[in-house]
């Protein structure tokens, strides 16, 4: 009962932390419905090369696609050493992240061009390599936003242990892309290429994600993500 102390009236904290629940519940039924427009609208354009009928929708949201699929050539046995390269973007096709480094350094060199700088023009002039002329561009105060390429980065396939319940694949990727490359790997073979969509709740959530230790933004609250593969070599 209420103290006869404080005149003000209760306040009812259990009502409050339901009202609160279920209004976080709400939320992320709109925001999966919004993202799921947003996935069927990039499955239907023509440019991104998907097979709407192709596409197959997890249990958790996540769409998964697989462009030449395991036929007979050589398909990963669970306890191999699987490796891949992969390349993340948002929906938008801007890419954020790749371990491939021919495309890292190929995003950034048009984003320059596209901004107006003839990367070409700066080659020629430069007694550095494309490398370095770009990774120098990229840490420049006319630098283009969010370069991908680094030249300090060591660019290599991401290997893990294939197992059939996915837990080779490390715990510090976020928990879509894990069972999205789970799926992918039970029905990819060497050479082939697949994608997958995560929704944001399996993926950086309403919070998103810091790049740095000032706590730079890296990916947004509330974004889904795409996630390219090809799948490079598969070894004992």
């Amino acid at each position: 009962m209420c103290g006869l102390v404080y005149f003000s009236g209760c306040v009812d904290h259990a009502a409050e932390g339901e009202e609160e629940e279920e209004q976080a519940r709400l939320d992320s039924l709109a925001q999966a419905e919004t993202e799921g427009e947003i996935f069927d609208a990039y499955i239907a354009d023509a440019e991104n090369g998907i097979n709407a009928d192709d596409v197959v929708i997890q249990d958790n949201g996540v769409r998964r696609v697989v462009w030449d699929p395991s036929t007979s050539v050589r398909v990963p046995e669970f306890n191999e050493i699987v490796s891949v390269h992969y390349v993340g973007k948002f929906t938008t096709n801007q890419i954020f992240d790749t371990t491939n480094p021919a495309v890292a350094k190929k995003s950034d060199s048009l984003n320059y061009v596209a901004n107006g700088i003839s990367f070409d023009d700066l080659l020629a002039k430069s007694d550095k390599t494309y490398e370095e002329l770009l990774d120098s561009l990229n840490t420049s105060d006319g630098a283009i936003s969010d370069p991908v390429f680094t030249l300090n980065r060591l660019y290599v396939p991401m290997a893990f242990n294939h197992q059939e319940d996915g837990t080779g694949i490390s715990f510090s990727f976020i928990t879509g892309f894990r069972s999205g490359l789970r799926n992918l790997m039970l029905e990819m073979e060497l050479n082939s290429k697949g994608l997958i969509m995560i929704p944001s709740a399996v993926g950086y959530g309403t919070v998103g994600s810091s790049i740095d230790a000032e706590g730079n933004q890296g990916i947004p609250p509330n974004t889904p993500l795409i996630f390219e593969f090809e799948l490079v070599n598969i070894r004992p």
